[in-house]
């Protein structure tokens, strides 16, 4: 058998079901617990799980159909052990619970009897508690504020528009993503809670007496619903979840470059103007630039209320022409829109069949948003979501705008009770609230490939839940400029990573609060010049304009490290195609290639950009000599002395405002765009035998033809082979340079 049914003497049902999947090392074990004895009515689908093609329907899939889930088809076994890759689960059936161990057979965890799993009929929340040993570290649990390890800390999954947030402490933020990965003696295991609402994670925050060390999950409503996802290995962990929920695509190469934002643009009073300034700004200080950012500003009205869909006329006269400018200067226009409507909307009437309804009548469902008091689209109404889909074609698309960025979707709507479509089965928004969020991005995802089906998507969600990275890439909202901030934000960066969400990114310089000094700008930069997205944002209206040329002292280091930027394309492009086919993130902890090295394991402010550059930016203000910890098992390289370093030591090294320290792997291999052509920099293996490296090259414009070339490169100390096809190759592109030790 595959699934196995546990009546209790309570009255609730477990359903406990095995899933395998041919070539992967992860094993999944399914746990669902019914309080009730059925499954709760509002959690019959699920929007979170894709299919084997990578893909799920606008109305979700029905949990009680899940047969398969991405690779992975349900697995016979005998209902007590199961091997699922590197741990070994065992279920005990009097009381229910499920135990891990590691492959020696000593404990990893346990639900905790008799507290593992609880129903509060009064309130509707479900607990789950397992045991949780003090070795233990937590990672993941998508955009969380604080260091990397999550050990205990106490945090919350609620969807929340977290403007200025504290990136320390600040919680909750703007994402739902009940995931996180447990790596415990080297031993890494996963647990995703497939629900949509609200819950909250204790990671050993909570102490009480009587029953040790533990941890809890809470959810507010609903059933449990839960993955145990084996592997042995942070990287199986990663590569399996994102099997089951949909991995990140990539992207055109133009939206890796710097990309021009702010609120001030397109909040101007002459907004028709700045296109031309900007552009003309571009070249004078000859800053690289991909693209721009049109904030709301351009639909803002002469009220100075925002409003979706529509076109501030009275200062952008020619929509078109304001766009074209941008386009002809080679920036494509990425533009912001929210997915609420407030009353004075002038298409409020228009679209009030489209809104979410209140709980006891059949009106729009009114609560503060921006600006005013407003109602929220419901994308779980087909025609909603179809209406959304051709607005963003007919308001933004044929206008020239090339993406969509979908901003203020946290759907923080205070009233829980609220009246979602639900498809036809109808939903409290407290059972959707994540959902509405998705769909929103799959619907001006749908809008793109059908306006251009020839072209690879991209868009943008500041808001998500697990499967938005199937559609949308992110950034972490609205963050306050502070040194802190700066810091926090690189392992807020890595939880998001590890959860799925490849392509991130930080506002530059930060959104909110003050205008940065000369240095933490400079800081910023060179720190954000290693994530996937790259914009410098802010909402100030005054004060120097928020862009690379903001500050005249530090001008000329802000544009080297841009120009860094563009020689780094071809490995970041690389590395996120690598994600999209093999699930393994650009950017990471160093944990998660060095499992085998304890000090990497709190590693919060340090990280490895694909498997060859760690990354160690100055992250504090007035620090000319940063301290780096190099991971153990292999020698380092400074990029900027070309100085050779052991691995397992932490080492000092010159930092002074023009240089951001990273140091390269021996052994790597380096794909970089020089302005002479593209170069592959070689560092000497030192005998650790063949390293090999997959070259995705092209621009990524074009959605399925041609792909992208695939260039195998092998190199030994003796030797570089390059490859395509399968049939060796030489690419005259390329020039091959060793890097000698200083």
């Amino acid at each position: 058998m595959n699934t196995f049914t546990l009546s209790v003497p309570d009255g609730s049902h477990f359903v406990v079901s095995l899933y395998r999947a041919d070539g992967q090392a992860a094993a999944i074990l399914r746990v669902q617990w019914w309080p009730k004895g059925t499954p709760h009515p509002h959690m019959r689908r699920t929007w979170s799980l894709v299919d084997s093609g990578g893909h799920c329907p606008r109305e979700g899939r029905p949990r009680d159909a899940l047969t398969e889930i991405g690779p992975y088809r349900l697995a016979d076994w005998d209902g007590q052990r199961a091997d699922l890759g590197g741990v070994q689960a065992e279920l005990r059936a009097g009381p229910f619970g499920v135990s891990l161990s590691d492959a020696a057979g000593q404990p990893l965890t346990a639900d905790l009897d008799p507290i593992s799993y609880v129903y509060d009929a009064r309130t509707g929340r479900i607990s789950h508690t397992l045991s949780r040993r003090q070795d233990d570290h937590y990672y993941g649990f998508g955009e969380k504020s604080g260091p990397l390890d999550k050990h205990a800390r106490y945090m919350r999954m609620r969807n929340t528009d977290a403007f200025g947030y504290d990136a320390e402490t600040g919680d909750p933020l703007y994402k739902h993503v009940p995931f996180y990965i447990t790596f415990t003696n080297g031993r890494a295991y996963g647990l995703f809670y497939d629900t949509p609402y609200d819950c909250s994670f204790d990671m050993g925050a909570e102490i009480d007496n009587y029953y040790g060390d533990y941890r809890v999950f809470r959810v507010e409503g609903g059933h449990l619903d839960y993955y145990l996802i084996g592997g042995g290995s942070i990287a199986e962990v990663v590569k399996a979840y994102t099997a089951l929920t949909g991995r990140s695509p990539a992207v055109p190469k133009w939206t890796l470059g710097y990309l021009g934002n702010g609120m001030r643009y397109t909040d101007h009073p002459d907004a028709q103007t700045i296109p031309a300034e900007f552009v003309a700004k571009v070249r004078r200080f000859r800053m690289p630039c991909s693209g721009f950012h049109f904030g709301s500003g351009y639909t803002m009205a002469a009220d100075k209320k925002r409003y979706v869909f529509t076109w501030a006329h009275d200062r952008i006269p020619g929509p078109s022409a304001m766009v074209g400018i941008f386009n002809d200067a080679g920036l494509p226009v990425i533009a912001n829109i929210k997915p609420a409507m407030l009353t004075t909307h002038p298409r409020f009437a228009e679209s009030r069949h489209f809104f979410i309804r209140e709980a006891r009548r059949d009106n729009p469902d009114l609560s503060i948003f921006w600006g005013g008091e407003g109602a929220h689209i419901d994308f779980t109404h087909p025609a909603a979501f179809d209406w959304w889909a051709e607005n963003v074609q007919r308001q933004l698309f044929d206008y020239g705008i090339s993406a969509a960025w979908n901003d203020n979707n946290e759907y923080n709507i205070r009233h829980d009770d609220a009246r979602c479509y639900g498809f036809g089965e109808e939903l409290p928004l407290a059972a959707a609230r994540p959902i509405q969020t998705l769909l929103m991005a799959m619907s001006s995802y749908q809008a793109t490939v059908t306006y251009w089906p020839e072209r690879q998507p991209f868009l943008l969600s500041r808001a998500g839940a697990p499967g938005v990275q199937r559609y949308a890439h992110t950034w972490t909202g609205d963050n306050r400029t502070s040194w802190k901030t700066l810091k926090y934000n690189v392992p807020m960066g890595l939880g998001l990573s590890l959860s799925g969400f490849f392509n991130f990114g930080h506002d530059i310089g930060g959104f909110a609060g003050p205008t940065p000094e000369p240095e933490l700008f400079l800081r910023w930069v060179q720190s954000g010049i290693f994530n996937p997205r790259f914009s410098i944002n802010s909402w100030r209206q005054e004060g120097p304009e928020e862009a690379p040329w903001m500050h005249a002292e530090v001008i000329d280091q802000v544009r080297e490290a841009l120009r860094f930027r563009e020689r780094l394309l071809p490995y970041l492009y690389s590395l996120l195609h690598i994600g999209e086919k093999e699930g393994i993130p650009p950017i990471v902890p160093t944990v998660y290639y060095f499992p085998n090295d304890p000090a990497t394991y709190t590693q919060s402010f340090e990280y490895m950009m694909g498997p060859y550059l760690l990354v160690a930016t100055v992250l504090e203000k007035g620090e000319r000599v940063r301290e780096v910890y190099l991971p153990a098992g292999t020698s380092w390289y400074d990029w900027h002395t070309g100085e050779r370093y052991d691995g397992g030591q932490t080492i000092q090294v010159d930092a002074p405002l023009e240089r951001y320290p990273f140091f390269v792997r021996a052994g790597t291999i380096l794909p970089l765009a020089d302005p002479d052509g593209e170069r592959l920099y070689l560092f000497p293996p030192e005998g650790v035998g063949e390293t090999v490296f997959k070259v995705y090259e092209g621009d990524g414009v074009a959605r399925n033809s041609p792909p992208p070339r695939l260039i195998r490169i092998a190199a030994t100390e003796s030797e570089v082979r390059v490859s395509t096809g399968g049939l060796p190759f030489t690419l005259p592109a390329w020039e091959r340079r060793r890097v000698v030790t200083a």
